[in-house]
């Protein structure tokens, strides 16, 4: 039996820690605990050694990357180069301005998971008011995120694999092929044993940080705004469940004092999350369509080998991944506009003159959704990601037309 049935089974809720398990991981598998979590120095510095060699890999690999496009040169004449590079550019820049984002909001990221940590309900029968396990990935969604590692670890290895098991077929007589997770040429010869050796720890440094880091904002983003959500689902129903009466205008009007703070405290770490992920996930959304248009070519391209179906499921992995943080976006907007209408589900008419004026402001600021959004141009929402795929769809249209 799986831990989500067993848990399922023992009508067990989701802790807070449960909410952060998967995003903190993709960033501690790279080194970099944001939480600082208490540990023996000695792991400490191995961590962060290796967070290092994550981010000199990074760095060394991206530059290799971009100097190599600009050698206009070596590409000319082969499409399927061009959108192998070009590819392997966009998804490097994605991952990069999703790592600088990190990077820069970090502090203000750690911030607010703690002071939503502080407001989680933490006894049994509280996070089965709040619904807490409503709100916890989606095993869709955790299933999607498998698919996608699964995907990456196989297009990691797989070079590695193959190059070893045609050399063994060959009973050591063939030439090793010296296969490498990426096409880009470095700056040193890595067709000998001790230059592939270190290319391919480049290689697998650096496409473990594009790829963690890649889910791993993506993950906080979910994880934030599905908690956000779910405290905006708790004031709607305590709201509409909440009868009020003419002889109790003083703790009617206190109850709704109560409901606008905490509405307002919720509203302002929503704010917080606009801040840290709203430009970036409005970038993303033009690198998502640039990407998702190359793998579609090259995929087109490639045809139907062990190559072409790695780019075919990481196709459907990134498109699955751009939804799940679409789906996520929409959350938020239907449940914080619930509040308006549960201002109205509410039995106000039994209510004084005063509890009447105060729950008709409520209304009034509730019907303004909560969106994450890049200063308002480009929202993160369902309809967001049918832009995505129209994107998508048409600049394939129009590469495969020019190409061909």
């Amino acid at each position: 039996m799986s831990a989500d049935k067993k848990q399922q089974k023992m009508g067990e809720q989701r802790s807070y820690e449960d909410y952060t398990y998967m995003a903190n991981m993709m960033f501690k598998t790279l080194g970099y605990d944001l939480f600082d979590s208490h540990r023996p120095r000695w792991q400490n510095l191995l961590l962060r050694s290796y967070f290092v060699l994550c981010v000199v890999s990074n760095f060394y690999e991206a530059s290799m990357v971009t100097y190599r496009i600009l050698q206009w040169e070596s590409l000319a004449g082969s499409p399927s180069k061009i959108m192998r590079q070009f590819l392997h550019f966009f998804y490097m820049f994605s991952a990069q301005v999703k790592f600088v984002t990190f990077i820069i909001y970090r502090h203000r990221l750690r911030l607010l998971s703690n002071n939503l940590k502080k407001i989680y309900p933490h006894d049994d029968q509280k996070q089965k008011e709040y619904h807490v396990n409503r709100f916890y990935l989606s095993r869709t969604t955790r299933y999607v995120l498998c698919l996608y590692y699964f995907t990456m670890v196989l297009m990691a290895l797989g070079p590695l694999i193959q190059s070893c098991i045609m050399y063994l077929i060959g009973f050591g007589k063939a030439e090793f092929s010296y296969q490498r997770i990426f096409p880009t040429r470095l700056s040193f010869d890595s067709e000998t044993p001790l230059g592939y050796a270190v290319a391919y720890v480049i290689d697998f440094t650096y496409s473990q940080l594009i790829v963690n880091v890649s889910l791993g904002t993506d993950l906080w983003m979910m994880c934030i705004s599905s908690q956000i959500s779910m405290h905006f689902a708790y004031l709607a129903n305590v709201l509409s469940s909440y009868c009020p009466s003419r002889e109790r205008e003083r703790q009617d009007c206190n109850f709704l004092a109560g409901v606008v703070k905490r509405h307002q405290l919720i509203l302002s770490y929503h704010q917080d999350v606009n801040n840290a992920f709203g430009l970036l996930l409005a970038s993303n959304l033009f690198t998502t369509a640039s990407l998702l248009c190359c793998m579609a070519y090259y995929t087109v391209v490639q045809g139907f080998n062990m190559e072409g179906i790695s780019y075919m499921m990481l196709f459907v992995s990134v498109a699955a991944q751009f939804y799940m943080v679409s789906l996520h976006g929409q959350m938020l907007i239907d449940f914080s506009t619930k509040i308006a209408e549960a201002a109205y589900e509410n039995k106000w008419y039994d209510g004084s003159l005063r509890y009447k004026k105060k729950i008709l402001i409520i209304m009034g600021r509730a019907q303004r959704p909560a969106e994450i959004s890049a200063k308002g141009i480009i929202i993160i929402s369902l309809e967001t990601f049918k832009i995505l795929m129209t994107i998508t769809y048409r600049y394939f249209a129009v590469i495969r037309q020019t190409v061909e």
